[in-house]
């Protein structure tokens, strides 16, 4: 991304953040590889700082990285700007390394490991816990139980943020294997949390608070709405999860399709009899993710399979959980 098109990116996050009540405005740099140009976050972070100056919000910056580029001098510059740091480890050594590698074509795993001293003194030094984001891929799915242990006990990391590989087509076997993972690396948390060697896990999270995030809401996320992500070119978007041009809400030196927003503003609900009369309906927030279905199924109406299948395990491990669950606090 060019200057240029950075600083018209938070020109416009600052006209629109007063549209919004609570005075804070979050920055958040994701790539790509945030750290492959690292001065051009710091030039982004002065320019926010220097323009906030005229308006006085509650400054958030946040980045994402994959943990190959790290060293003393980022480190620090993260702790002093207060950023929130999130990172990307797959698993153990051999589950990492097939699918993230090097331009070389190597793994990284040996790389991030080196560097897991600075993730470590930043949550010394900051009191944060950084988050790591683990996906679930085809050709990993299979050791995800593994993976999570890896990650709590072998690294000791605290903060787990499973993704979902949505670019393949997940067949039922598939799901269904990953479905009893996921079961036993729920009875892992439970057993950690009981030990006093607790973690926090995202699924966790919905698990636990299933029944008390009932939908109030049919599009819940408000993304294009309250949040947006801006391209290399210019190009705005609701959410990273679909970047099709037919999605686009505009370009940022361009103008911005105001029609196209009050779309998602007027968003009540999709047309799909099934989701309609599932059960567990209330607690759903997978049906309501537009540019996901999308990016899909193609389809707004017509949900991804996995995301369905995800939310009634929740809903069953809730159920089945619910003594233990009532004595949790997430």
């Amino acid at each position: 991304m060019s200057d240029e098109i950075g600083y018209k990116a938070i020109n416009l996050a600052f006209e629109k953040g007063k549209l919004h009540k609570d005075n804070t405005l979050w920055i958040d740099f994701v790539g790509g590889e945030t750290f492959l140009d690292f001065q051009m976050l710091q030039t982004m972070v002065s320019y926010v700082e220097a323009k906030n100056k005229d308006y006085g919000y509650s400054l958030l910056f946040s980045t994402t990285t994959n943990a190959t580029i790290f060293n003393q001098d980022i480190l620090n510059y993260l702790i002093e700007k207060e950023f929130t740091l999130k990172i990307s480890i797959d698993g153990d050594q051999e589950t990492h390394d097939m699918n993230r590698v090097t331009t070389s074509g190597a793994g990284s795993f040996d790389i991030i490991l080196k560097n897991l001293k600075y993730i470590k003194e930043f949550e010394e030094r900051t009191g944060k816990v950084v988050q790591v984001t683990n996906v679930v891929t085809e050709n990993n799915y299979k050791k995800y139980y593994e993976s999570l242990v890896f990650l709590t006990q072998e690294l000791g990391l605290r903060y787990i943020d499973t993704g979902v590989d949505l670019s393949i087509k997940w067949t039922d076997e598939q799901i269904a294997v990953l479905e009893k993972e996921i079961e036993r690396s729920f009875d892992y948390f439970i057993d950690c949390a009981k030990n006093n060697q607790g973690f926090r896990w995202e699924f966790a999270d919905k698990v636990v608070n299933l029944k008390k995030q009932e939908r109030k809401k049919f599009y819940s996320c408000g993304a294009g709405i309250v949040s947006s992500y801006v391209r290399t070119d210019g190009g705005v978007y609701a959410c990273p999860g679909y970047l099709d041009s037919s999605v686009e809400l505009g370009n940022v030196t361009k103008k911005i399709e105001k029609e196209r927003i009050r779309k998602l503003v007027n968003f009540r609900g999709i047309d799909n009899p099934k989701c309609e009369s599932c059960d567990i309906s209330q607690y759903c927030v997978e049906q309501s993710c537009i540019m996901q279905n999308l990016a899909g199924t193609g389809d707004v109406n017509k949900p991804l399979k996995i995301f369905c299948k995800m939310r009634k395990l929740m809903h069953k491990i809730h159920v089945d959980n619910e003594e233990i669950i009532s004595h949790l606090v997430m």
